[in-house]
């Protein structure tokens, strides 16, 4: 896991919820910041060892989306990306952001599109990370997976069988990161129940959003992803700013999980050019 600053807490506004989110790096209001935010299920944490490497350089704040981690949860399922876009916005605001980066990985990337089409002025740059801009599957067609577990270690070995890919301690810190005790000893997942059910971005169609994307913009697909690597060459093509499109090695889905180095590597790059 990579070593790096402390980790700080924050609890900000969003559009009605409270929410959870993690600072890295300079503390600086006038330092320049980049915005990370995760899928669906997952959480702040998932972003710590690139969130690390980019602190270097910039002030980093990665938070855990409505329903997901340890911000709220919605009252009435109001879950759908239009809602996350709000937070995002009053996030923003309340940490006096007039322009920064995004980098946001699969249902956290359809938010960032969203955002950025609509106040493309606020953003600098856009990451776009293995996300496709619509889908064919049903909102409610969502894998079984289990909600509670008797022992840490299961959640561990659970995280490890979806992940084979990620290294040893990110994955741990994940793992422990993902759930909290519950009655009985037991550890149940910090997110809604409600997302065992129905992932509500499968709804989305962003194709006319990347069109309004006038910021230099870098799409980043897994290698092994079932995320389809034509599919986000035919997005790059659609953005109006400066677009680079690549894929990463030995990395799923889960990129920040499974290649945190070279996603890390990858962002550092793209946020700081020559």
């Amino acid at each position: 896991m990579h070593a790096a600053g402390p980790v700080r807490h924050l609890w900000l506004p969003g559009a009605g919820v409270q929410l959870h989110g993690l600072a890295f790096g300079n503390p600086d209001i006038t330092a320049p910041t980049v915005l990370l935010l995760h899928g669906v299920t997952g959480h702040a944490w998932l972003w710590h060892d690139v969130a690390q490497q980019l602190a270097v350089t910039h002030r980093v704040i990665a938070y855990d989306l409505r329903g997901h981690g340890d911000s709220q949860w919605a009252v009435d399922e109001k879950y759908g990306t239009e809602h996350h876009i709000a937070d995002l916005a009053a996030l923003a605001d309340a940490l006096q952001l007039e322009r920064f980066a995004l980098a946001g990985l699969s249902w956290g990337a359809l938010v960032g599109i969203g955002f950025a089409a609509a106040n493309p002025e606020r953003i600098e740059r856009l990451a776009i990370v293995d996300v496709e801009a619509s889908f064919s599957l049903d909102q409610d067609a969502v894998l079984e997976r289990p909600i509670s577990f008797d022992t840490m270690e299961q959640v561990v070995k659970w995280e490890r069988e979806a992940n084979p890919r990620a290294p040893d301690a990110l994955l741990r810190l994940f793992a422990q990161q993902s759930v909290r005790p519950c009655a009985g000893g037991r550890w149940e997942r910090k997110h809604d129940p409600y997302f065992l059910r129905r992932w509500p971005f499968r709804q989305d169609d962003r194709w006319a959003d990347l069109a309004r994307l006038e910021m230099p913009t870098l799409l980043l697909n897994g290698a092994s992803s079932f995320v389809r690597g034509d599919v986000m060459q035919r997005m790059a093509e659609r953005v109006a700013g400066a677009t680079e499109f690549g894929r990463i090695e030995n990395a799923g889905h889960l990129i920040p999980l499974d290649a945190p180095v070279t996603l890390g590597a990858r962002l550092r790059c793209f946020l700081d050019p020559p």
